[in-house]
């Protein structure tokens, strides 16, 4: 016989680390609509630059990361690294709003500049748990090995496009 206690108290679980992800993934991609697409593809673009379906994959990835990363600070009762997952997964979206919404290469690197402190302030604060280290690490070394130097690119490429 199911237990109801212990049903609601994994669907609160399933909640809190699922819930945060997909509401972040929905939301950071509505400011992704077809004008923007539109001036992105317009864009010159960087030899290193991904063909776009990459970014798409990336960012499932990414999800998935940090949804592992909440799963082990629930499981842990780790506040701190849930509050800065929680940040990171807000500085992500709001590089989708401040590079897309207003179309500006330069907006997008300073973003991901910014961006930095609160995603390496949690692969600091997850150091001790080894599974988030796993889950997190290749981001966090995507972030600094790939964006950072595409985002410069595209803005210095794209410099007199700016709006």
């Amino acid at each position: 016989m199911l237990n109801p206690m212990k049903h609601w108290a994994r669907v609160r679980q399933w909640t809190a680390v699922g819930g945060p992800p997909v509401v972040a993934a929905v939301l950071g991609n509505s400011f992704i609509g077809k004008e923007a697409m539109g001036w992105f593809r317009q864009l010159k673009a960087p030899r290193m630059q991904l063909p776009l379906p990459a970014f798409g994959v990336v960012g499932a990835i990414y999800y998935l990361e940090i949804g592992t990363v909440l799963y082990r600070a629930h499981r842990n009762d780790d506040r701190r690294v849930r509050r800065l997952a929680l940040l990171v997964l807000a500085g992500n979206e709001l590089w989708n709003a401040s590079f897309f919404g207003r179309r500006d290469p330069r907006a997008g690197f300073l973003g991901i500049i910014a961006f930095l402190a609160p995603l390496l302030a949690l692969q600091k604060a997850v150091a001790t748990d080894r599974p988030s280290v796993l889950a997190l690490t290749p981001y966090t070394l995507w972030v600094i090995g790939y964006d950072l130097p595409w985002t410069y690119s595209l803005w210095r490429l794209n410099r007199v496009t700016q709006h």
